[in-house]
């Protein structure tokens, strides 16, 4: 994807806009007009650009991609002034003037995979005591597939003929997780929350190392039968506004997470589907999620299906 058309996309977002704006009203209103900004991957500059408009006294743009050039032009065409430009990734910005909020919209469809929690853990340096961030919060969540519909959209190495053993394909191709729009009826089960994080500006730091455990159980479910499962997210831009991107919530740019399996898992009554989730998103190892799933009956486990993305890499 080009970067114009990524921006595309986030510009076209409306939902997305609209809580970004009120969160920034509602930050500025909180600070004081004379407030200053920091905009972390500031992209083509819309936020700070926002910021600017409803008081914000200054912002510093820091990205570390050309569209710095395209924001400070776009700032020349809309007469934005109050700005500073900065070519770089923030973590190597040094000796900026402390600001009084901290912007930073680099979630994906994934929330961590574009280091929005480094990136933040990182800026607090830059805030003054007190200081505000927006994003405030992330909530992860999962919940189990029992619709074969994306399972087969992946998993077609079985149907390709000719003869071939393609399984050493399948295998990789199944250690992915896959950018897809989940329905609502794909589900088998309620979702379940396995991440929460809040980007406090002062005392110890979240890892870039999540995991949990989940379990669901049989009698809870709508079909036996589990081909994988949805991953989406809940950001608080800052406190009470919020947005989703749960199958069931107001579509936006930004679309589910389907992990696939290697085989469907199915469960008798009194069973539970089990998932357990590490995500490592450290910038020495980039983006590396871990599945695991299994049928537990009696304490114990079966049918046990382990896939990491890092397997998945070409």
């Amino acid at each position: 994807m080009s970067e114009i058309e990524l921006h595309r996309k986030l510009l076209g977002d409306a939902a997305r806009n609209r809580g970004l704006h009120a969160a920034l009203k509602d930050a500025i209103a909180r600070i004081g007009p004379n407030c200053r900004v920091i905009d972390v991957g500031a992209g083509t500059g819309f936020l700070s650009f926002l910021a600017r408009r409803l008081g914000a006294k200054h912002c510093t743009l820091i990205e570390y991609t050309d569209a710095i050039q395209l924001a400070q032009q776009l700032a020349q065409s809309n007469g934005i002034d109050g700005l500073d430009f900065i070519q770089a990734h923030s973590a190597e910005v040094r000796g900026l003037q402390k600001a009084d909020l901290v912007i930073s919209e680099t979630l994906g469809n994934f929330a961590l995979e574009e280091n929005l929690l480094e990136s933040l853990v990182d800026a607090r340096r830059f805030l003054k005591p007190r200081g505000l961030m927006i994003p405030s919060a992330l909530q992860q969540f999962a919940a189990p597939v029992s619709s074969p519909r994306l399972q087969n959209e992946i998993d077609i190495w079985g149907d390709i003929g000719f003869q071939l053993d393609l399984d050493a394909a399948r295998s990789l191709s199944l250690n992915n997780m896959y950018v897809k729009d989940i329905d609502v009826a794909d589900l088998a089960g309620a979702s379940k929350c396995w991440d929460s994080l809040e980007f406090k500006t002062s005392g110890d730091a979240p890892d870039s190392r999540r995991n949990a455990t989940l379990q669901w159980p049989a009698t809870g479910l709508n079909s036996p039968t589990i081909h994988g499962f949805a991953l989406w997210w809940e950001v608080e831009w800052l406190q009470g506004n919020r947005l989703s991107t749960a199958p069931d919530a107001a579509p936006t740019h930004w679309q589910q997470i389907y992990l696939p399996l290697l085989a469907p898992i199915t469960l008798a009554a009194g069973d539970l589907i089990e998932l357990q989730l590490k995500s490592d998103t450290r910038p020495s190892v980039g983006v590396r999620l871990q599945w695991q799933a299994a049928r537990v009956r009696g304490g114990k486990r079966s049918q046990l299906q382990a896939l990491d993305s890092l397997r998945g890499r070409l």
